[in-house]
């Protein structure tokens, strides 16, 4: 019985360690280091029993997690920046085509990035097809549109 458990947390520490790969967070490694820490402990005959082994799994689980993680991401620095990624800032100002005529009130089309998109005028103006116009706001799904 105690080959079957020390098999068990020998096996499952190498395989969260190895988990660490596929699930990025640097999490999994110390949970494995946990396993392998039981495992060194029913070695060396320090625990025995089932309660002695998960009591110190958790801990050492989580003395790894808030130590050491911390310790290698402090001197290990990975990618933090993220790109902006609203859209419509990049959109607001473009000139785009009429496609379809925008009448006061109503919905028209615009064609922008290749696409067809729904506009609809800023106040009570009519655009025609054809004309340019500039993308000064969103709603929802419909570009609200000016003329130039």
């Amino acid at each position: 019985m105690e080959n079957l458990a020390f098999s068990l947390w020998l096996g499952s520490g190498i395989f969260l360690m190895a988990v660490e790969f596929l699930v990025p967070g640097l999490v999994m490694v110390f949970v494995g280091l946990g396993s392998l820490t039981v495992v060194f402990g029913m070695h060396f005959g320090y625990i025995d029993g089932i309660l002695q082994q998960f009591t110190t799994f958790f801990i050492s689980s989580i003395i790894y997690l808030f130590t050491l993680r911390f310790l290698v991401l402090r001197f290990v620095p990975s990618v933090t920046r993220k790109g902006n990624i609203d859209e419509d800032e990049e959109v607001m100002g473009s000139i785009v085509e009429i496609i379809a005529d925008i009448n006061s009130g109503e919905l028209g089309r615009v064609e922008h990035s290749g696409s067809s998109w729904q506009a609809r005028a800023e106040g009570d103006q009519t655009i025609l097809k054809g004309e340019q116009v500039k993308i000064i706001g969103r709603d929802n799904i419909t570009w609200i549109v000016q003329k130039i």
